[in-house]
């Protein structure tokens, strides 16, 4: 069983950073080792991440193996950093197209550009990479990779899907996020990649 899946996971409980399984050539998980700010008792995180591997992957886990260390809000990183959104524009010629996606935080404006071919599908991609030019710009550390941006239908709505690889010390994890297609594809994939991101790019921020 891959495992990356169910640490992406994990990272979605309150004050949860980040999330690394161990398991065993049988798949059993020997470990489960948790970073999380210190917002909330040690007990009450092993306790959700319990009913979160039964509920959502029907995995029993005994509360001994779940280890859990916390940092100090604002002083090792920002847990409050979230980017926002702001908007993006565009140059376009018959063939090719150039994205200038805006980000901010506190006051803070970081911008990232891309360019490529003007295809359906190549414009989200160069959409991607400017929002993660955008992204490096604001932590200053290259760690996002776009691996795949897909177009679905979900209640007979449309939804962009991003598939985002975070590097952290040789060690890769694939975060997704997605968004509701509401103005257009462009604005809903970079909100789709700040969905997947938003809860790691705290760990790569610092005041």
């Amino acid at each position: 069983m891959d495992f990356k899946e169910v640490e992406s996971f994990l990272t979605n409980i309150k004050s949860v950073l980040s999330c690394k399984i161990i398991a065993d050539k049988n798949n059993v998980i020997n470990e489960i080792h948790v970073l999380s700010d210190n917002s909330r008792h040690t007990k009450q995180i092993a306790r959700d991440i319990r009913s979160a591997l039964l509920s959502n992957f029907n995995i029993t886990v005994d509360y001994k193996i779940i280890s859990v260390a916390q940092i100090i809000k604002n002083l090792s990183v920002n847990t409050d950093f979230r980017l926002v959104y702001d908007g993006y524009s565009n140059e376009t010629t018959s063939d090719y197209i150039k994205i200038n996606v805006n980000l901010s935080w506190n006051d803070k404006e970081y911008s990232g550009e891309s360019s490529g071919i003007k295809s359906e599908k190549n414009i989200l991609k160069v959409t991607a990479m400017a929002t993660l030019d955008a992204i490096k710009n604001s932590i200053g550390l290259e760690c996002f990779i776009s691996e795949d941006i897909q177009i679905h239908k979900i209640a007979g709505q449309e939804v962009i899907l991003s598939a985002i690889t975070h590097i952290d010390r040789g060690e890769e994890n694939v975060l997704v996020g997605s968004s509701i297609v509401i103005n257009n594809r462009i604005d809903s994939t970079v909100k789709s990649i700040l969905n997947a991101i938003n809860r790691k790019i705290c760990l790569c921020y610092k005041d």
